[in-house]
């Protein structure tokens, strides 16, 4: 008995060692591309095979029988797949929107649905080329931006917004969901942001949202986020305050991928044209990918579609690949929670009663779209400085940060930062006057740049080569609960990130 025991004991250990020892499942990458197009496509071919994952090149088919051999692919395929369609719809046609006002519309989601349902479990993308040039400058964007180098855009957030223009109760509860998702984001993440409503610190003169978002867009930025009304033309700002229409998304310069849950970003036909999220993919020097809704999506669907894509993209570690954040907003719409006075008073003002919420649900799944190939991976930093730093700082006090050095950045230089949180007030806003004229505008503007500057104390330092120690200056004032702390090490294109929140701890007054 005690023999046949430790036989078991041995073949479960065995069993445990080879599970532990077993390799990583290969991922699946397929490409859904006309015969015109491979000779473009190679070098994406090639690059994604030399990154390891299995590559399977089909030529396009009726939509039916095309989903049929995509699920058969990727059913029996034991890792992650994804599917990247190449061309218009004329050249790789969607399937078609099968409920409500998604009924008979393009849709590329249903090509990743394994299960059934609605919901994809493959992530699908699409290069909305209409020739090889198109194709090619989208093939050297996805590219370019995985081999980009090292820098603070990398973990850099820039966030565009519209105004609601709902009702001041509806208004004010947008505002302060988009808050507190923003006090969520990983400390690691930097940022800034235009909101064009004009009682915020985020807003600016009308006159110059529109130069000034395009200045932040070429500073360059991981993700570039966009919340608030829109149409296929352009976001929207006000009735008289131009914001980015089709044209200069068609001609901006910036890294990163794009994410917008204004109505019709990504339509990819319709009778006002397709949406300024193609025309960026299709710019050479835009976005690499871009994520929207080809329809009318409505506010409440709009905000589980946001906070799903926080919660993957922007709370924790960011995913390795964009698709992963596609399918992250297709899950919040399928099973995120909205309380229901949030979701009434969201579908009162920008929704439709008549539509059940499980319905508009189910049409919001065959609405968003991803332009871009789902295996884009996004950039990633290292975090291996062996930060040792006391949670806690005092106001006036000495912060003390200890690291070591990975060897690979031996002899890197360091910077410190001390930062406010993103949801803070900062020191010295000036009041807004009420009558409109150069004084408000003066104010908006430096108001504006006080409510994007959130370091408030830093020091960079060229330490030993393998270890550093560096004393920074925490502020007298310091009046908020929290701040955020970043350590970023960089030596030629090797860098590193640590950054932790740290809790601001006053002196108890005397009695």
């Amino acid at each position: 008995m005690r023999r046949t025991v430790l036989g078991w004991w041995c073949l479960l250990l065995f069993l445990r060692g080879a599970q532990a020892a077993a390799p990583p499942l290969v991922e699946q990458w397929i490409a859904v591309c006309p015969p015109t197009y491979e000779t473009t496509l190679e070098p994406l071919v090639a690059h994604r095979r030399a990154q390891g994952l299995k590559v399977v090149v089909v030529p396009p088919a009726e939509p039916h029988r095309l989903q049929a051999q995509l699920q058969r692919l990727c059913r029996n395929h034991p890792g992650r797949s994804s599917i990247l369609l190449v061309g218009s719809l004329q050249q790789v046609p969607p399937l078609r929107g099968t409920i409500s006002r998604m009924l008979y519309q393009p849709s590329d989601a249903g090509y990743g649905c394994l299960q059934g349902t609605r919901l994809p479990q493959v992530a699908v993308g699409r290069f909305p080329a209409r020739d090889s040039l198109e194709l090619r400058a989208m093939v050297q964007k996805t590219l370019a931006l995985e081999r980009a180098g090292p820098g603070p855009w990398r973990r850099r957030l820039t966030v565009l917004a519209g105004i609601p223009e709902f009702n001041p109760v509806v208004d004010r509860l947008v505002e302060s969901m988009a808050f507190a998702r923003f006090d969520k984001l990983h400390p690691s993440w930097t940022g800034r942001a235009i909101y064009s409503c004009s009682g915020s610190r985020f807003c600016l003169p009308s006159s110059q949202i529109r130069s000034q978002a395009l200045a932040y867009l070429r500073e360059g930025q991981a993700i570039i986020l966009y919340l608030g009304h829109s149409n296929a033309q352009g976001l929207y700002a006000g009735p008289t305050t131009p914001f980015l229409d089709r044209d200069d998304w068609a001609r901006l310069q910036g890294c990163g991928v794009f994410v917008t849950f204004g109505c019709n970003g990504c339509q990819l036909a319709g009778p006002d044209g397709e949406g300024y999220g193609l025309a960026a993919m299709r710019n050479p020097d835009g976005p690499a990918a871009v994520l929207g809704s080809h329809g009318i999506c409505f506010a409440a669907m709009a905000q589980l579609a946001a906070e799903g894509v926080f919660q993957q993209t922007l709370v924790g570690r960011p995913p390795r690949r964009f698709g992963e954040c596609w399918l992250a907003a297709l899950d919040g719409i399928a099973n995120g929670r909205i309380d229901f006075l949030s979701y009434r008073l969201l579908d009162n003002v920008d929704g439709d009663p008549r539509i059940p919420q499980a319905t508009q649900r189910q049409e919001h799944l065959e609405m968003f779209v991803l332009l871009g190939d789902p295996a884009l991976q996004l950039p990633q930093v290292e975090n291996d400085l062996g930060l040792t730093v006391d949670r806690e700082i005092r106001p006036g006090a000495t912060l003390t940060v200890r690291g070591m050095l990975p060897p690979r950045l031996h002899g890197a230089s360091v910077r410190v930062t001390l930062d406010r949180p993103p949801s803070s007030t900062p020191l010295g806003l000036e009041p807004l006057p009420s009558r409109f004229g150069p004084q408000r505008d003066q104010i908006l503007r430096a108001n504006h740049r006080k409510a994007n500057q959130f370091t408030i104390a830093e020091v960079t330092v060229l330490p030993p080569r393998d270890h550093f120690q560096i004393d920074l200056q925490v502020p007298k004032e310091l009046p908020w609960a929290r701040m955020i702390l970043r350590i970023h090490a960089q030596k030629g294109e090797e860098e590193s990130l640590e950054a932790a929140s740290l809790t601001v701890r006053r002196e108890e007054k005397s009695p």
